[in-house]
């Protein structure tokens, strides 16, 4: 019996010790965790135009990462390839999610976006658990939060009745999505010291051509756009006064001078006796009145051509042009047919307001631009241009401008960003709005 009881205690002795033993080998060979060594971002400063790495490893969230960037994910070791794939790994904002590509190699995996990120916004970059080593060691889930480089998007009222918007990022388009016919601009440093972010014109030969469409022919009309004239003396070269140099010029139009444009002026006035600075907003519209002069009607610093109505603001400061050299400055101009109203804003701010007062001779019953009789002229045609008088103060010729008034191009030197276009006219409210959403 004895003999019995140690033969069953030797037995149950050697199997504990199996299985301590084999407890002992699992635990040996059960690969470590895997964890995440570097995360980092690649791509151009849209400041400066340079290549940048961006650490997104760090305890705080990284800042100024470049809107369009190759994501490095770096592991401890070696992944398993099948493990990777794109659905593990996410790029989004609290509004947004990126389309993004993985590719691995060893210890690496590569993330490419098919797209720019929103600029100035909190991303967040998740690596999902289903990314395993290649030796089977496990990963837990983990983010890495960061900025992206540049501006929040602007507000921007009415977005909804918005038809024509060119932003000028480093390339023309319209995304309102209207063909773009010359794209021949420089870009330059915008107005938050962004790299190759607004149009540069030369004053002379370069403009940008957006296809005509009926969407930009309104009764009630906004536009908007930033621009940056040169320095004082430049300036001065350019638009000069009667006497001397070029004594306008004009930043867009459709149509030319038979639909609607804005020219800015700087003349030397008979009854002053000095120089004034003005912007003529022309509206050439159909009316079912006899006004052929209501074409010439336009919005400036002072009383010029008030076609039967009342100046109902009037900021009479007449050297507002030669002031803004060098700066900034943001152009707005609307027409409300309803109110018969003309605006004309400078930094958010209404500068010039008419009020027409409805008669035979200014009878707007049907304000759209006259595209009859703008297709009746051989010379001229609908298309939208910028930065140019194309097709009345200049002709095209082999892709160039070639001015024909004088000799002149009246032509636009300076910057020009975020040109829109609105099938409504603002009110006082939503053009302060806008001013403050844009602004630097």
């Amino acid at each position: 019996m004895k003999t019995l009881m140690k033969m069953k205690y030797y037995f149950g002795a050697f199997m504990m010790g199996v299985l301590l033993l084999s407890s002992c080998d699992d635990s040996e060979t059960e690969s470590p965790a895997l964890t995440i060594s570097a995360v980092t971002a690649t791509g151009v400063d849209i400041k400066t135009g340079e290549a940048v790495t961006i650490d997104l490893n760090g305890a705080a969230s990284a800042a100024d990462v470049p809107p369009m960037a190759t994501f490095e994910i770096t592991f401890d070791r070696a992944l398993d390839a099948a493990s990777v794939s794109a659905s593990g790994f996410t790029l989004s904002s609290a509004n947004s999610s990126a389309t993004v590509s993985a590719v691995a190699a060893g210890s690496v995996v590569t993330l490419e976006t098919s797209e720019e990120l929103v600029r100035g916004t909190t991303y967040s970059l998740t690596v999902a658990a289903t990314v395993t080593a290649e030796d089977g060691g496990v990963f837990t889930s983990v983010s890495r939060s960061f900025i992206t480089a540049g501006r929040a998007p602007a507000v921007i009222p009415q977005e909804a009745n918005m038809v024509v918007y060119v932003p000028f990022d480093g390339v023309v388009v319209d995304e309102a999505g209207h063909t773009v016919l010359n794209d021949d601009v420089s870009f330059a440093e915008d107005r938050f010291g962004n790299f190759g972010a607004s149009g540069d014109f030369n004053g002379t030969t370069n403009f940008v051509g957006i296809e005509y469409a009926a969407d930009m022919n309104n009764a009630n009309t906004t536009v908007s756009y930033w621009m940056k004239l040169p320095t004082s003396a430049a300036y001065t070269e350019h638009i000069g006064s009667t006497e001397t140099g070029v004594t306008q010029y004009v930043t867009f139009c459709i149509g030319g001078n038979n639909g609607t444009y804005h020219e800015f002026n700087r003349f030397t006035c008979c009854d002053l006796g000095f120089d004034i600075d003005v912007l003529k907003y022309v509206t050439n519209h159909l009316n079912s009145g006899n006004a052929s002069t209501f074409a010439a009607s336009f919005i400036e610093m002072k009383n010029e051509g008030n076609p039967g109505g009342e100046k109902v603001v009037e900021a009479n400061n007449v050297e507002w042009l030669r002031e803004q050299t060098g700066e900034w400055v943001h152009i707005v101009t609307s027409w409300d047919t309803s109110g018969r109203r003309k605006a004309f804003y400078i930094n958010g701010v209404p500068s010039t307001v008419f009020e027409l007062g409805a008669s035979d001779e200014y009878a707007l019953d049907d304000l759209v631009i006259d595209t009859e009789g703008i297709d009746a002229d051989a010379t001229n045609n609908k298309n939208l241009y910028l930065g140019t008088g194309v097709p009345f103060w200049a002709t095209l010729e082999g892709g160039a401008v070639k001015p024909f008034r004088g000799g002149k191009a009246f032509a636009f030197k300076g910057q020009m960003d975020d040109f829109r276009m609105f099938s409504v006219a603002l009110t006082d409210a939503e053009v302060k709005t806008l001013y403050d959403s844009e602004k630097p």
